[in-house]
């Protein structure tokens, strides 16, 4: 590196190495050995497996001893690998194929040039291959090709959303990200981004997919429900390349290829908040499963760099119990009830004093309608509009009322649609007309059930414990008949996704004697009142008194 190449660098609004005032650390620098790329641990974490495309090896590192402890032959020009069973799968990035490590002989045959797996891989694993101009999904119970797609040209690592149902995908030669939905076998979307989109990642809570922009030094944040370019952050360093989640989520690692250090990137804030050396020609980084390590590859200078994430000041135990109120609600069938109307919704809101109202809102979706509402008083964002205790209640009385609006669905519209498709497919199967006559049998029985405790929008009827062993007739029958054909749509999928936003929430203020309202539709009441009792910090508030 010459004196005038660094001068220029400087000049041009890279920033330099900080390293004292980021929340990352570089707490090792391990010689490894020639080009290595991907990066995988074992089961425990003691140990990482780095390709070695300079030597045609994998190393063993140990993580604890900071030294490589075993070397593998690894075929030729091995970028990147990933577990089956006890043994591992390894590219082979000058032909196409992939091998085993424990016996070379056996090989399964891709598309040509296959780089890296997604970061993401429990029983499938996600390959581009560079100059087939596809995406393979590799079975790693087997090691078998399962099924591929085409993406742009030459595409770069993709990443793939917790649930498995999109994957985004950088595609270097076009400028832009092919959002594949592996769900219905299709691609969602093509979106032009930058130039040289080198790599991604999807933030934490999956709102947002993070584009590293090679050939505009920038970072672009793509929104994962409406696909479009919501910011661009500069300040990176030269050729970002590519980026992992650590601190919880809180920061991005970003790669600076053309240099020898990586940014650190406050994902909330979306801005740099410095940088940090590592080795020469950083290439690839991969987070550490124990969420507070990431390790980057430097291709030039043969090293693995072991960074760590300084962790918040813990948070004290105990303290006041969090009161929820579970309000189960009829949607469009608010607008015409006497009984409960958006008029009993608003009251209810306002009489129970909520600090955080968590909603059936996706978090991919929230901004958009939050931004709408602000700057002309109504929602037109497709999801949220149909909700009349959000559009009529909850946004108008979030001017008035101190209170957080959260969204929480787990909900994406590529499940809603396999849902349906799965549904009219069996309704439809000669094959299936048991369980199609258990479900349509099933919903008869509830309906009546209900019908028999009292008015079926009264809702005092609604949250009692009567109520909800009603409705269980059906949604039991709806998970036990259907819930497997239904993939990320089944009744108990999908509440565990809800769920698990609400959990995420409710864990933020733990302790603090907040007061929590959830607003669900009504049959999703039951599955969470379940999950709500086990959690020792919540104090359930009877909903009854709210309805006068």
């Amino acid at each position: 590196m010459s004196v005038s190449w660094l001068s220029a660098l400087l000049c041009c609004g890279f920033p330099p190495p900080i390293q004292d005032s980021v929340p990352v650390r570089v707490v090792a620098t391990i010689p490894v050995g020639r080009a290595p790329h991907g990066i995988r641990f074992s089961a425990d974490g003691r140990l990482a497996y780095v390709a070695l495309s300079g030597d045609n090896q994998v190393a063993v590192v140990d993580l604890r001893r900071r030294k490589v402890v075993r070397r593998l032959a690894a075929g030729t020009t091995p970028l990147d690998l990933a577990p089956v069973g006890p043994d591992w799968l390894v590219t082979q990035f000058g032909g196409n194929e992939l091998i085993r490590l424990s016996d070379s002989s056996r090989r399964e045959t891709v598309g040509k040039g296959p780089s890296l797996f997604a970061p993401r891989t429990d029983s499938v694993g996600y390959l581009v291959s560079e100059f087939a101009d596809s995406l393979t999904l590799i079975d790693l119970r087997t090691g078998r090709v399962q099924s591929a797609f085409s993406t742009g040209k030459r595409p770069y690592p993709a990443d793939v959303t917790a649930d498995g149902v999109l994957a985004f995908v950088p595609n270097r030669t076009d400028g832009s990200v092919s959002v594949i939905d592996l769900l219905n076998r299709e691609t969602a979307a093509t979106v032009t981004v930058c130039p040289l989109p080198d790599g991604g990642a999807l933030t934490a809570d999956g709102v947002s997919y993070l584009v590293a922009c090679g050939g505009s030094n920038e970072i672009v944040y793509l929104n994962t429900a409406s696909f479009r370019v919501e910011t661009r952050v500069t300040g990176v360093g030269p050729r970002p390349f590519s980026l992992a989640m650590t601190g919880g989520g809180r920061f991005a690692v970003v790669i600076n290829a053309g240099g020898s250090t990586v940014s650190i990137l406050d994902v909330a804030a979306r801005r740099v908040i410095g940088s940090v050396p590592v080795g020469k020609k950083p290439i690839v980084v991969r987070a550490h499963p124990d969420g507070r390590r990431v390790l980057v590859a430097a291709e030039d200078g043969g090293t693995l760099t072991v960074l760590e994430t300084v962790p918040p000041p813990p948070r004290r135990p105990g303290g006041a119990k969090t009161k929820v109120l579970m309000i189960g609600t009829i949607h469009q069938d608010h607008r015409t009830s006497t009984r409960f109307g958006l008029e009993v919704l608003r009251s209810v809101a306002e009489g129970f004093k909520p600090d955080l109202v968590l909603t059936e809102i996706a978090p991919n979706r929230f901004e958009q309608a939050r931004r709408e509402f602000q700057e002309t008083g109504t929602i037109v964002e497709p999801r949220v509009s149909r909700f009349p205790e959000y559009v009529d209640v909850l946004f108008p009385l979030s001017r008035v009322h101190p209170f957080e609006i959260v969204p929480t669905a787990g909900w994406n519209a590529p499940m809603d649609k396999f849902r349906r498709a799965a549904l009219a497919r069996i309704e439809h199967d000669p094959a299936r007309a048991a369980d199609w006559a258990r479900y349509v049998a099933a919903q008869a029985r509830s309906d009546s059930a209900i019908r028999a405790g009292g008015a079926v929008d009264d809702p005092r009827w609604i949250h009692t414990d009567g109520w909800d062993r009603a409705q269980s007739i059906y949604l039991d029958v709806y998970q036990s008949a259907l819930g497997n054909d239904l993939g990320t749509g089944g009744w108990d999928i999908i509440n565990q996704a809800h769920f698990a936003n609400i959990a995420k929430a409710l864990d933020r203020v733990a302790g603090q004697g907040k007061r929590v309202l959830i607003t669900y539709g009504a049959g999703h009441k039951v599955w969470f009142l379940k999950a709500l009792r086990k959690r020792a910090e919540v104090e359930l508030i009877d909903p009854l008194p709210y309805f006068h």
